[in-house]
């Protein structure tokens, strides 16, 4: 049994189910940290960004990827709930530097900086065309969303960490998948 959380990424690529998925975790009780980059899609729209990340990619990174890092660090003080040891994170840090890799704005800098964190596990959300569909912070298409996930399975596969992809099925078929694969960590 371990004596602290264990620390999962959700990620995968956008529309993929990935939010519906952590709301149900979180009724569930478990510790959730929610997409930060929303917030800054927001705060750019505020400015008169219509895409915050495209107008100054460097800039939306770094407050990205200090947003995530405070999620991160924040989590490893969180107590540990009885029978529910797991924080999950929408999104992690490295997915940051997957986005800049997808658009071809990384460097040794960015990627010496993202690896330095590890997680215990990442599940990732492979595109689905069916459920997809975009909203006021998700304008991707959904091609761009597929060259997205490509990059970050890369780069989750760049950390060595533990993937599991999860099966394209119901919201809660998912989340009690997800639960029984957990399992194996407590």
């Amino acid at each position: 049994m371990r004596s602290d959380n264990l620390k999962v990424v959700i990620s995968g690529g956008p529309g993929s189910g990935k939010t519906t998925i952590l709301e149900l975790l979180k009724k569930k009780g478990y510790h959730c940290y929610e997409e930060f980059s929303r917030s800054l899609i927001q705060e750019g729209k505020k400015l008169g960004m219509e895409n915050y990340f495209l107008s100054k990619p460097e800039v939306f990174s770094e407050k990205l990827l200090q947003g995530r890092i405070q999620h991160f660090e924040d989590a490893q003080h969180k107590a540990k709930i009885e029978g529910k040891p797991f924080i999950f994170f929408d999104r992690g840090i490295h997915d940051t530097y997957a986005y800049l890799k997808a658009y071809g704005k990384d460097n040794v800098s960015w990627e010496k900086r993202i690896m330095r964190f590890t997680y215990d596990l990442v599940i990732l959300f492979p595109p689905w065309k069916e459920i997809y569909s975009t909203d006021e912070e998700r304008m991707e298409s959904y091609e761009e969303a597929e060259h997205f996930y490509s990059y970050i399975e890369a780069v989750y596969k760049q950390t060595k960490t533990p993937i599991f992809t999860v099966p394209k099925c119901s919201p809660a078929e998912r989340t009690a998948i997800i639960l029984k694969h957990l399992s194996a960590y407590d």
